[in-house]
């Protein structure tokens, strides 16, 4: 069963707020919260360097979800642990 073990923020200078948690077996994953305009708060997660350098292409993240009002982190740290304890992860699609 794969659990958290570290945990640091990520400093951003833009509106989306972040944490970086390290998990068993020593890999690193982001996890951000944002709005896009004209959609809902959006929080993700995705593999990242011990920097929190995050490759977001198309389909590469961990899981994407959608809220109807802003997230915690502990709400996200728990779907990141479900999705990597082997639950369907969600990925939600952006309308632009």
């Amino acid at each position: 069963m794969i659990k958290i073990i570290k945990e640091k923020p990520i400093k951003s200078t833009t509106s989306v707020a972040g944490i970086l948690v390290q998990v068993t077996g020593g890999q690193w994953y982001g996890i951000t919260i944002f709005q896009p305009s004209r959609n809902p708060w959006l929080g993700r997660a995705s593999m990242s360097t011990t920097t929190g350098r995050m490759d977001f292409g198309r389909g590469t993240e961990t899981f994407q979800k959608s809220f109807t009002t802003k997230p915690t982190f502990e709400e996200l740290k728990i779907t990141l642990m479900e999705v990597l304890n082997g639950a369907e992860p969600v990925k939600y699609e952006i309308n632009y």
